[in-house]
């Protein structure tokens, strides 16, 4: 069994997801590039899921906690429902776990990458009083669940400012960008050209190529890339990837539902769906545009800074914290659910290669700036630090 190091502070990561999404994702970067010599990371999640797999390869400690399964998400609007984050606060039997994980590892702070383990932790943090810190990732408002869980909190970090609302005191809030690795999320021309070559091997070098790259859910918009590539037909040389994998059930009926959408409008053809990719920096540098076409508030896609990362222009809805990513000199902004609005600012950048391009390195730009991961897992630590002299 891996024991802590006293001379470091101990901090335990709360998660509640069995899968990977982009809160996860942002996690696991953060645990790869945290400071060892200062802080021991430990993180709390189910036992056996794919997040605990992924953790499995970092230096982190894992303690396995007896959440509920994943919500599913089915609301258009709203991410989980209120009676999902009480299931989850009824779960007196994590709190029993995290109060003896805090016990035996000497926990020093606990971070939470959810609302409702941060529900769980906020408890065991005050009976051990340690500081305890959240991570918003959603933009929406839950009423006396935020409230409720801004009081247990001693700093909240947002990811963008499509996340404040009127959530906690401006002393306790932290703009810090969700980030990423701005070096290893490049790809060489040898890989993409491999890449290219072996998903297309009858070749899409006279296409302009298009993506969405996410989980494959209906909230995510996806179908209205479908039907605008319904009407580009005979008007524009493009390609659609569809990359990503369904996540619950009622995913996986919607991906059929995608696919036969393509095949009635008479556009399979120029629809590709690659399925899951646990790399995706490789086709991410592959398209000539992404494209972010939610129908719901996101708090800080990471697949609009995953594009920026590799200079690629994206073409996004204005909802949650994409309206902010976004930049005129980066990408455009279109309605939500408008498929012909889509179609028109594909057709718009395609028939300007200068703006392309311009976009794209002006993307490049804004990524480096505020999206680096080395830099914002710097501000996370200085958040840690900060909290740790204050309430040591």
């Amino acid at each position: 069994m891996k024991t802590s190091d006293t001379s470091k502070s101990n901090i335990l990561y709360l998660d509640s997801g069995s899968g990977i999404g982009g809160g996860q994702r942002s996690l696991l970067l953060l645990l790869k590039l945290l400071d060892k010599a200062r802080f021991t990371p430990f993180v709390g999640c189910l036992g056996d899921s794919a997040f605990a797999a992924e953790v499995e390869k970092t230096e982190a400690h894992i303690i396995p906690l007896s959440l509920p399964a994943a919500h599913n998400k089915a609301d258009k609007v709203k991410r989980f429902t209120v009676s999902d984050l009480l299931e989850d606060f009824r779960q007196f039997r994590v709190i029993f776990q995290l109060h003896q994980a805090v016990k035996r590892h000497a926990i020093n702070l606990i971070h939470a990458n959810s609302l409702s383990v941060a529900l769980l932790g906020g408890v065991v943090a005050r009976l051990h009083r340690i500081p305890i810190l959240m991570h918003k990732r959603y933009a929406t408002s839950y009423g006396v669940l935020d409230r409720l869980c801004e009081r247990l909190l001693h700093r909240v970090i947002l990811v963008s400012e499509a996340t404040r609302w009127d959530f906690a005191p401006v002393a306790k809030q932290t703009l810090i960008y969700n980030g990423v690795d701005l070096d290893a999320f490049q790809a060489s021309t040898e890989e993409i050209e491999t890449f290219r070559n072996e998903r297309f091997p009858n070749g899409t070098q006279s296409d302009t190529l298009v993506g969405v790259v996410t989980r494959i859910t209906p909230e995510k918009g996806i179908h209205f890339l479908v039907r605008a590539m319904h009407e580009l037909k005979g008007k524009v040389d493009v390609r659609l990837l569809i990359v990503g994998g369904p996540y619950f059930e009622k995913d996986v009926a919607y991906m059929e539902t995608l696919k036969q959408e393509a095949a009635d409008l008479g556009v399979a053809d120029s629809v590709i769906f690659t399925g899951f990719l646990s790399d995706t920096r490789i086709v991410t540098s592959l398209l000539d545009i992404v494209l972010v076409p939610s129908i719901i508030p996101e708090a800080c896609p990471r697949t609009i800074i995953e594009a920026m990362a590799v200079g690629k222009p994206i073409i996004a809805t204005p909802l949650g914290g994409s309206k902010e990513l976004v930049t005129p000199e980066t990408g455009l902004l279109v309605p939500p659910e408008d498929a012909s609005a889509v179609a028109e600012a594909i057709t718009t950048l395609v028939a300007d290669r200068e703006r392309l391009k311009a976009m794209g390195g002006a993307a490049r730009s804004r990524a480096i700036a505020l999206f680096s991961s080395k830099k914002n897992t710097a501000l996370t630590e200085g958040v840690y630090t900060e909290l740790l002299t204050a309430y040591s």
